[in-house]
Formats: C-alpha cells, structure tokens, sequence
C-alpha cells in the first residue's frame, strides 16, 4: 500500500460535495467521521464514471462488485464549514481478486488533499456469495503510483 500523499492533479476523477453544518464538530472543523460519510455517498458517483450509467445491478443482486475489505485514511489539515469540496478517485493497485483507489478531499481551489485515503476492495459475486477475479473494466482504469 503506498501511502504518498497526491495532488489535485494525481487523480482521475471528480465530483463535488459540500459541507454542512451538522458536519462540525466542537473544534470547529469537520467531524472526522463526515469524511468516510462523503466518500461512501460520493463513490456511487465514480462507479459511475468508470462503468457508465448503465450499470444497474449494485448491491446484493451484483454478480461483479468490489465489496470493501480495508481503508486507510490519513487527515492531512482541517476544514471549516462551510466549504465546497472536490473529491478525488483513481485506481492505484489491481491484484487478481483485489484494486486499491485512493481517494481524496480538497477544498475547493486547494491543490494539496485536506484528507486522504486507500481504500481495498475485493471483487465479489452476491450472488453466488464468493470471491472473483477483478474485471477488465476495473483493470483499463488503472494508474499505478
């Protein structure tokens, strides 16, 4: 797993998001937890993009999803509400059965990630309720660091 923190220019894909007020914590700045919370809201929009629109069978009914094994997440500096926010994707890593997408969260116009993480997903059939191989489209997305 390759920790390097990336740039606004690193990643492949965008979308937006922004923060709320229900987002802040006492300190003032975006609750840690809010975070993973726009990745897991905004990771539709990616699957999206690398899929095309047309893909319709998500969820328990997938033959061919990645299904989330490990993240690691690195806080890089604060933000405060309000703030209009960039979320970055890319595919680092494709293994046989596994790919790695680093993911990011700048504040608008920011070069430099206020959060980052590396997230592992397993290619999985629930369906069938087991392991598979990672697909071509996953693999065509691929940009190693």
């Amino acid at each position: 797993m390759n920790k390097k923190i990336l740039n606004r220019q690193d990643y492949d894909f965008f979308t937006t998001a922004k923060s709320r007020w229900r987002d802040v914590d006492t300190l003032g700045h975006l609750n840690h937890t809010v975070y993973l919370s726009l990745l897991e809201t905004k990771h539709k929009d990616f699957i999206e993009h690398i899929y095309g629109k047309k893909k319709t069978f998500l969820g328990l009914k997938s033959k061919s999803a990645g299904l989330l094994a490990s993240m690691n997440v690195i806080y890089i500096k604060q933000v405060h509400h309000p703030a209009n926010l960039d979320i970055g994707f890319r595919i680092t890593r494709v293994g046989t059965k596994s790919y790695d997408v680093h993911q990011a969260i700048f504040v608008e116009g920011e070069n430099e990630p206020s959060f980052q993480s590396i997230h592992t997903f397993v290619m999985f059939n629930f369906v069938e309720q087991k392991s598979i191989n990672v697909n071509e489209v996953i693999k065509n997305n691929l940009r190693e660091i």
